[in-house]
């Protein structure tokens, strides 16, 4: 995350927010999140979007607060979302696997994971470690059961 906003968007409830404040908020909103506290963080996280709709944490932490709460549509939407608005941070595209393994949609799940893999190279961020995880058991999933590919698709 940044610690300038980009955009600051207020109501006549709210006033705006500094940089050093929307990291501030969005630090408690990972502490909310941490401590299972999901529907206080997706509040949070939610008036934090609302003031800066380009800051693609905020848009993933939405989603993980979605994927918390077994929301798995609106979270796949709003990692969506984070990967357009940042397509190189790998976090979306670990949690949207997970979406997609929840959905039985394993091969999808396999390519955001390697992707996410992909990103890592080196294997300096600690979430690549569990994409490689998860790519691993998904691929073997997607083995065990070949029609799954076809699960899903409209």
């Amino acid at each position: 995350m940044t610690t300038e906003s980009k955009a600051t968007v207020t109501n006549d409830d709210v006033k705006p927010l500094s940089g050093p404040e929307m990291l501030e908020r969005a630090t408690e909103g990972f502490n909310l999140f941490q401590d299972g506290r999901f529907r206080e963080s997706l509040t949070l996280f939610q008036s934090l979007a609302a003031m800066d709709p380009t800051e693609a944490y905020f848009q993933t932490a939405l989603g993980a607060c979605h994927l918390a709460l077994e929301d798995l549509d609106l979270a796949e939407s709003y990692f969506n979302r984070a990967i357009e608005l940042d397509p190189s941070d790998l976090t979306p595209f670990v949690n949207r696997g997970e979406v997609h393994l929840r959905l039985g949609k394993v091969h999808e799940a396999a390519r955001d994971f390697n992707h996410a893999v992909g990103l890592d190279p080196e294997g300096q961020d600690p979430l690549s470690a569990r994409a490689r995880m998860l790519a691993a058991a998904a691929l073997e999933s997607a083995e065990e059961s070949p029609s799954s590919e076809s699960d899903g698709a409209a």
